[in-house]
């Protein structure tokens, strides 16, 4: 009775736990288009917030190279007869405000320096995203076609399981051997195993890319598939001339020239003397007495270093930081051009292999495949021949899956190498 009266329970209780279970269970994860994955690797990829607090910390000096030096107060107490710690025996005491004045336009300068440096950052910054962009695209690409990968293989596997079926049917009706049958059975298992090979490599890809974004490798990740972006491709002289004025590793290496060449103007500067002032107070009522109306005005000038041999070595300096970065602005601009030139010919390399594919590998490939499935169904094809058609059918198959993501990997290395970000024109 008490059996009956638990199955009765149980019984009872199942919808209602069933209930719980999914109301409770884990949202499915959100699909997350190409722009939103760029949108989140923005905001929250940690390279990008170290970057910028380093930009912003070149800023926050630009005030302090503008603002007057410290102002020094000091006071004396002389004479003091006997005992430098006997100031109440002082016969006399002042108060004294020192002031060091830089010679009109260094302060300028080393904020003019500091500002050239925030911009260099800034377009380190966009380098930056630039690069992460690309390895973001070819990154999402990839996941594409290894999705597309995955359902060529369900399909090989299906076709295998037939292959399978009609080995099974010719060993029945004693035309074929036993061993047919167990070659399409290996087949087909090792075409399983290609099914959990793709399947590891989809969740590394999608590791890799929440590690980029900003998140847990191990979080739910699901990618919306979008149409293939239209390739219009311009000619190369034209892409090399528009990278010209937007690539952030051009804008870096101008950046870099301005510091320098404000750098050697400050360097020239330093010939010219600063200057301190230092007004007193007198008092004849010591030791801490702020009475008496005597005051003095002192002017003093900092002089340059003996024979200007300090001076000179720093305009050299200077001289040499100019020569290095219009050297490293050359050294940038023959990069660009070398990477944009090796994108745009790996761009017409996978062109020319879409072409043949599309035109005829794929074609000549199913419609050997169909042969070969015919002639060994109707008795009068090879077992090998038909299992060597199906395995060229699945590898034409892959290749063209994977030309598309090639293609567009290739236009996304082509985008990093003339500096476009995600809505740069």
């Amino acid at each position: 009775m008490r059996k009956r009266w638990n199955d009765l329970l149980c019984t009872a209780l199942l919808p209602i736990m069933g209930l719980v279970i999914s109301s409770t269970g884990a949202a499915e994860p959100e699909t997350l288009t190409l722009r939103q994955l760029a949108q989140e690797l923005r905001a929250r990829n940690a390279q990008f917030i170290q970057a910028e607090q380093e930009r912003q910390q070149i800023e926050a000096r630009i005030p302090q190279a503008l603002a007057w030096d410290q102002p020094m107060i000091g006071m004396e107490q002389a004479p003091v007869p006997s005992n430098p710690a006997n100031i109440n025996r002082s016969q006399g005491m002042s108060y004294r405000l020192t002031q060091t004045m830089s010679f009109p336009g260094k302060k300028r300068l080393a904020a003019d320096i500091l500002e050239a440096e925030a911009g260099s950052a800034g377009a380190q910054i966009d380098g930056l995203y630039v690069d992460l962009l690309a390895e973001l695209k070819r990154q999402y690409y990839q996941l594409l076609a290894l999705q597309q990968q995955a359902e060529i293989n369900r399909n090989t596997l299906e076709r295998l399981n037939q292959v399978k079926q009609v080995a099974k049917v010719r060993y029945a009706n004693n035309a074929a051997a036993f061993v047919d049958y167990m070659n399409a059975q290996v087949a087909q298992g090792s075409a399983e195993n290609d099914v959990y090979q793709t399947q590891r490599q989809i969740e590394q890809t999608q590791q890799g890319l929440n590690t980029l974004i900003g998140r847990n490798p191990t979080q739910a990740l699901t990618v919306a598939v979008e149409p293939l972006e239209a390739l219009n491709l311009r000619p190369l002289t034209e892409l090399i001339h528009a990278s010209q004025g937007q690539h952030p590793n051009l804008r870096n290496s101008a950046y870099r020239i301005q510091a320098a060449r404000k750098n050697l103007d400050l360097a020239k500067k330093a010939y010219y003397p600063d200057m301190q002032v230092i007004l007193t107070k007198n008092s004849n009522h010591p030791p801490y007495g702020l009475a008496g109306n005597e005051y003095g005005v002192e002017v003093d000038l900092i002089l340059p270093t003996w024979f200007f041999e300090r001076e000179k070595a720093g305009v050299s300096e200077a001289n040499a930081g100019v020569i290095s970065a219009q050297a490293g602005a050359e050294l940038a601009w023959r990069q660009v051009q070398l990477e944009i030139a090796n994108a745009y010919s790996q761009i017409q390399q996978v062109l020319k292999e879409k072409e043949l594919l599309q035109q005829r590998r794929l074609p000549e490939a199913q419609a050997a495949y169909r042969l070969a499935l015919n002639s060994y169904a109707n008795n009068a094809g090879d077992f090998n021949g038909l299992l060597l058609a199906q395995q060229n059918l699945r590898d034409t198959e892959l290749s063209a899956a994977w030309v598309d993501s090639a293609l567009q990997q290739a236009k996304a290395a082509l985008d990093a190498a003339m500096g476009l970000g995600m809505d740069t024109p």
